[in-house]
């Protein structure tokens, strides 16, 4: 910007100077008098220098346009712009979008204030792109757990700015390079290596939220007055060593199995108890017909039940005469008792 406005100046002094040599003197000689001729003075005329005003004409442009581009400029959505001026003082700051005016020896520097992105997993196929095509900020972070266990985490974070607090964080770190890296890299990275200490590496494996929960609140607390917030923060994969995988997968196997042999001993158990309880019924049964037997008017009833059962079935009921003995044998359907 600073060179934009060097020439502008440049070009108004070529369009001043032009305008000065606008219009060029020409002297008309004079001739001395003859026999029949007055004498004729030399006479001075000016005329228009056309070459110096299309030059003062094209410098004045170029010395508009280029002012206009010193002092005016665009800003978008979700930006911030701080002016800093030659000396490095900060002279102002811009948050809405549109068009804006600053001095023309005043620099800006601008700071995306939301949707901002970091990612921390390791290369794809030599690429510095993660799975999403996004720039990937650097590989996975390197975690120790409670138990000494090294894995590797990598994550996804999105995180926006306050605007009112882009003046503190050009005065700390210049740029938004800078920041990223000396403040949005560095505390991420930590939390990540901090957090993991708490849990074991089971937990580590299978309370992947829990780990999550625990870092976005480690994060929020660092950041805390700083102007940055958490917007989504998302673990997208925790790796520990190939044989504590392996050790994990067996142990669920086993657990498996386990739970399974319980369930068949519980069927067992409820099984035998059933039994029992049958057992039991019978036991009692038989030892209330032992203590009270049924009078021979209640075994007649039973007899005629047995028998209208056995009719309505389509049974032969022979009742030799004489005996009381009963004897069923099998009948077709709508046979009668006799």
């Amino acid at each position: 910007m600073i060179v934009m406005f060097v020439a502008a100046i440049v070009f108004l002094v070529i369009a001043l100077v032009a305008l000065f040599f606008r219009t060029r003197t020409y002297t008309t000689p004079g001739r001395p008098a003859t026999p029949g001729r007055e004498a004729r003075p030399a006479v001075p005329t000016r005329r228009p220098n056309r070459i110096a005003t299309w030059t003062a004409a094209a410098a004045g442009v170029l010395f508009v346009g280029l002012t206009l581009g010193s002092t005016l400029y665009a800003q978008d959505t979700g930006e911030s712009k701080v002016q800093v001026d030659i000396s490095g003082n900060i002279v102002g700051q811009t948050t809405d979008s549109g068009f804006h005016f600053k001095a023309p020896w005043a620099t800006l520097h601008t700071f995306n204030i939301r949707n901002q992105t970091v990612t921390y997993i390791n290369a794809v196929n030599g690429s510095d792109s993660d799975n999403n095509g996004n720039v990937r900020s650097g590989p996975f972070v390197t975690v120790q757990d409670q138990d000494g266990v090294s894995s590797n985490v990598s994550l996804n974070l999105q995180y926006s700015i306050d605007a009112k607090s882009v003046t503190d964080i050009y005065r700390s770190y210049k740029t938004e390079e800078n920041f990223k890296t000396q403040f949005i890299g560095n505390s991420v990275r930590s939390v990540v290596r901090q957090v993991p200490n708490d849990f074991t590496t089971i937990e580590l494996i299978t309370k992947r939220g829990t780990v999550e929960k625990a870092m976005i609140q480690a994060l929020e607390t660092r950041w805390k007055g700083s102007g940055v917030h958490v917007d989504n923060f998302a673990l997208q994969e925790i790796t520990p060593p190939k044989s504590v995988i392996d050790a994990y997968a067996t142990a669920q196997q086993a657990q498996i199995q386990v739970t399974k042999e319980r369930a068949l001993l519980d069927a067992k158990k409820v099984q035998a108890q059933q039994q029992v309880a049958e057992a039991q019924g019978q036991a009692d049964a038989n030892e209330v017909l032992n203590e009270h037997p049924l009078s021979d008017a209640a075994l007649k009833q039973r007899e005629i039940e047995a028998l209208k059962s056995a009719g309505d079935n389509g049974s032969l009921i022979v009742v030799p005469q004489g005996t009381d003995n009963i004897l069923s044998l099998p009948g077709t359907s709508g046979s009668k008792s006799k």
